[in-house]
């Protein structure tokens, strides 16, 4: 008989896997309200970019979709097989057009009821989803990640390294850099690369979140190593 589209596939047609619209949302499934237009996801993937390629077939590509296909001896579109040479054009407008859509949080099977712009998504994941967990890396416990400071600050669990303030910001600038390589070289990998890679930069965040504590909470730290001598 004729196959009746269900509500829950209607929900699916507007879940899209994006990427460039910040680290907590990165290469995550995300629910639109309306439904995107074929050149607003890429050909090749159907991930939604923040910066889009236009070959000369007229297909639109993102960054790490091209990225693969010129490692290849000759660079061809993967759909139709024309030889894309240099004619290629870059655009940053995609991210502007697509940031100001409406999506719901990632959370929202879990019950996450926000609703926001897609740029705003990164920032509500860090600041206020009560659906948004990150183990804690002291003592396992998941923990909402807007509570992940104050948490660590009476976690009990393995303490840290106890750094000095000035060995502190030396290691959280060599963090920051380090995530900022882990995206750049995310834009060059295979898929399953990038989802690791996605895993490392979260993990890296976390490091970088404890020894914020470490550093806003050195008194304290000083206070702990009076009482252990």
């Amino acid at each position: 008989g004729k196959r009746t589209t269900s509500m829950d596939d209607q929900r699916k047609t507007f879940r899209y896997r994006v990427c460039g619209f910040g680290n907590h949302v990165e290469q995550k499934t995300v629910k639109f309200v309306e439904r995107l237009g074929d050149l607003h996801t890429c050909s090749w993937c159907g991930v939604v970019p923040a910066y889009t390629i236009c070959l000369p077939c007229y297909h639109v590509v993102c960054e790490e979709c091209m990225n693969d296909a010129d490692k290849a001896a000759v660079t061809v579109c993967w759909i139709d097989k024309q030889n894309l040479g240099t004619g290629r054009t870059v655009t940053s407008r995609l991210r502007k057009f697509i940031g100001v859509k409406i999506v719901h949080c990632t959370n929202v099977d879990s019950g996450c009821d926000y609703t926001g712009r897609l740029e705003s998504v990164d920032n509500h994941l860090r600041e206020s989803c009560a659906w948004y967990f990150m183990e804690c890396f002291k003592c396992g416990e998941s923990v909402v990640y807007k509570h992940l400071v104050n948490h660590l600050k009476t976690c009990k669990g393995v303490a840290g390294v106890l750094l000095r303030p000035e060995d502190g910001q030396s290691l959280l600038d060599d963090i920051r850099n380090a995530s900022t390589e882990l995206q750049q070289a995310s834009t060059s990998t295979t898929s399953e690369v990038r989802d690791a890679l996605g895993m490392l930069t979260a993990q890296l965040e976390s490091i970088r979140r404890q020894l914020e504590v470490n550093s806003e909470g050195r008194e304290d730290n000083v206070a702990l190593n009076e009482c252990n001598q």
